[in-house]
């Protein structure tokens, strides 16, 4: 963004100021002005303010507007009087302006070096401004369009280490006992939020399953405290070495066998050993079919289906419509595909087949069977009038659209990572059967934690941008 000064008379001093307002969310607000010329005499001020201030004075000589000016290094804050706070600027200089959103503070840099901290206790919506007001004054912005010349970057790491460390200086407040509900000594809260801690810890691992890593951990790090062992009642409760071990094997082989995409050995040893979890989840049994064609899908990516005659795309188009079909238009398809005409080629080997009787005879197998088991899911299915079943078939049956899958826009549906939420889901469903929590209290833990943070960053807290559960707790 460019501007250019007008004359020297104070009347015809102006400001612009930028279409939007600077998000406290982002915790910081940097951005530079590039003087290219300092005009006359070099009367150029940068700053902020609020949305009413009226744009016919420099940045910082109204009420709610700041400034630091160009001809004498003076800043204003809302008022015609200056204060001595950096060196004068000219043609050639690059100055940047920062709002602190954490400690609602604000700096200016000069070619790259931080000049110290101008304003304090700023609130309210406020907006980038720059006022120019001699001949010839012409200075370009920048808002990150290109790399700035201070690393503000390096600045939002220092930031982002005081607000940790701001946290980690509080003091533990005292932590109630689930027994008893009376406060704990302050001397005990450390070691009891330790225990806490342990037990959080042990109950996810128990919750998932891991039941080596879990015994582990029970034997390694789990310690109760002295003189007061009800403080870890819970962990010993799930503590593999009881109950809870063979449960936790099996439910451990059913998520590997999901996380492998094995969907109907998971399903078999559902079924073995819980088999009142499906029958009373139809939900999570429609996910699970729902994986198991993907996957079937997966096996028949990037063979080729070829006709001779230049009939291709007629027997592409059966593929595509054969789930969507009732069984009395079969004969419609048996129209359409020749018997001769229907040849798989795959890269290694290719096979002609007759009989079409379906419009699936003469299939590579994965195909044939994945086209088959497609079609039963859609039969049962047919008459479900719930959106997100619809939607959930309409996504998985997008498959069908391409040749191989895998190179098509909907190739997501194929990555492993797709089959994490079917287990977890169905893992859940489990424990709930046996009267355990759906969600270990680590992830409540997690979820609230995101939840307070964005609702703090919705507000306009700006130390909410400082902190990433993913990468600074999980990572």
């Amino acid at each position: 963004m460019k501007k250019l000064g007008s004359r020297k008379n104070d009347i015809d001093a102006a400001a612009i100021r930028a279409n939007h307002p600077m998000p406290p969310q982002c915790g910081l607000f940097y951005f530079e002005v590039d003087v290219i010329s300092k005009g006359k005499d070099g009367f150029i001020g940068i700053g902020f303010c609020s949305k009413s201030v009226p744009l016919n004075r420099l940045p910082g000589w109204e009420i709610d507007s700041w400034g630091y000016h160009g001809d004498d290094g003076h800043s204003f804050c809302c008022s015609g009087t200056g204060k001595p706070y950096g060196p004068t600027f000219t043609t050639g200089d690059t100055i940047g302006c920062c709002l602190n959103f954490r400690d609602g503070t604000a700096f200016y840099t000069k070619n790259g070096k931080h000049l110290g901290i101008a304003f304090r206790d700023l609130k309210g919506e406020l907006y980038p401004s720059i006022g120019l007001r001699t001949q010839g004054e012409s200075i370009e912005v920048n808002f990150g369009n290109r790399s700035f010349k201070y690393a503000i970057e390096h600045y939002m790491k220092e930031e982002k280490t005081r607000l940790w460390h701001a946290i980690n200086a509080k003091p533990i407040p005292p932590i109630s006992s689930p027994s008893t509900s009376v406060p704990i000594s302050q001397a005990a809260s450390e070691t009891n939020l330790t225990a806490t801690v342990h037990q959080l810890i042990m109950s996810y691992l128990v919750h998932h399953g891991y039941s080596e890593t879990a015994k582990a951990f029970s034997t390694d790090a789990v310690q109760l405290i002295p003189g007061d062992s009800s403080e870890m009642e819970d962990v010993e409760s799930e503590n593999p070495s009881l109950d809870s071990d063979k449960d936790m094997i099996n439910r451990q082989r059913i998520r590997d066998a999901v996380l492998k995409g094995e969907i109907d050995f998971a399903i078999k040893l559902t079924n073995t050993f819980y088999p009142s979890v499906l029958p009373s989840n139809g939900d999570i049994l429609f996910q699970l079919r729902c994986r198991k064609f993907i996957e079937m899908m997966g096996l028949c990516a990037g063979r080729q289906i070829t006709c001779s005659d230049d009939e291709d795309e007629e027997v592409v188009e059966v593929i595509k419509d054969h789930l969507m079909i009732e069984e009395d238009d079969d004969e419609e398809i048996e129209d359409k595909v020749d018997d001769d005409d229907v040849v798989i080629d795959e890269k290694k080997s290719s096979k002609r087949r007759k009989g079409v009787e379906t419009g699936l005879n003469g299939l590579d197998g994965n195909i044939e069977a994945a086209m088959r088991f497609g079609q039963e899911l859609q039969d049962d299915y047919r008459d479900d009038n719930r959106e997100e079943i619809k939607k959930a078939l309409e996504e998985t049956f997008s498959l069908l659209a391409y040749t191989d899958p895998r190179k098509s826009v909907v190739s997501y549906l194929l990555d492993p990572s797709g089959r994490e939420p079917v287990a977890n889901a169905l893992n859940s469903a489990i424990l709930v059967s046996q009267g355990k929590p759906p969600i270990p209290p680590l992830e409540q833990v997690y979820r609230q934690s995101s939840v307070v943070l964005n609702e703090l960053a919705r507000n306009g807290v700006g130390s909410s941008a400082f902190v990433n559960l993913r990468k600074d707790c999980l990572v």
